[in-house]
């Protein structure tokens, strides 16, 4: 696959050393406690994991059919830019995918590094030959050809239940996917890493037998 050099994001490389519990829970406590993204988006393949930039897309139904039907869709992939992941709103098409293999093929040229979309992809085993992370609320043979259409990219959109900006950083897991607004993504990152640290503690207390209340009591997780 090509790689593409790109500003180290520390933010990012911060957050790609953790997962998306920890995450989770430092945003809860941060009063952010809708971040997670609905229980049915989940990885398609089993390559779960992405972190990175988000590169959002809008979808709207639509049964039109256009002469160039693709035009948008293809130049919000086109546009994207190194580490960064599509986020694709469908508004609610479960029925038809907008995302498969080619699209992933141009997004890792043009340096991405994963995809979510709050709907249908298909084409699941050329995804997971190219190693590209997919996450999806649903799977569709069905083509987006006259059943809906991009109709803008760049712009904020609601994916999975929770509010995405471009910029925004995503992070999927076997657990789901969580999105931490770019404003607070290095408070939250060196939370977490303090969270984690917690919770290797914790953990090597209760595998030497240690009870649940006192390790609670010791580092505050569990």
């Amino acid at each position: 696959m090509a790689q593409h050099a790109h500003t180290p994001d520390p933010e990012v490389e911060l957050l790609s050393g953790l997962y998306v519990a920890v995450v989770a829970d430092v945003l809860d406590r941060m009063s952010l406690r809708n971040q997670v993204m609905e229980p049915g988006m989940r990885p398609v393949h089993r390559f779960t994991t992405v972190v990175g930039r988000a590169a959002t897309i809008q979808a709207v139904r639509s049964a039109e059919i256009l002469e160039n039907p693709y035009e948008h869709e293809l130049a919000a992939v086109d546009a994207m830019g190194a580490g960064t992941v599509a986020v694709v709103n469908t508004g609610g098409a479960y029925d038809a995918a907008v995302w498969g293999e080619l699209l992933s093929t141009r997004a890792i040229q043009s340096g991405a590094i994963g995809a979510i979309v709050d709907g249908g992809v298909r084409d699941l085993t050329g995804l997971e030959a190219l190693e590209f992370p997919v996450f999806a609320i649903s799977i569709s043979a069905n083509d987006s050809y006259g059943r809906m259409q991009v109709v803008a990219s760049g712009e904020p959109v609601v994916c999975g239940g929770v509010a995405v900006h471009e910029g925004d950083v995503v992070m999927g897991d076997r657990d789901g996917v969580v999105v931490i607004p770019a404003a607070v993504a290095a408070e939250v990152a060196a939370e977490a890493a303090r969270k984690k640290r917690k919770e290797s503690l914790a953990r090597a207390d209760l595998v030497d037998g240690a009870s649940a209340v006192d390790v609670y009591a010791r580092h505050g997780v569990l």
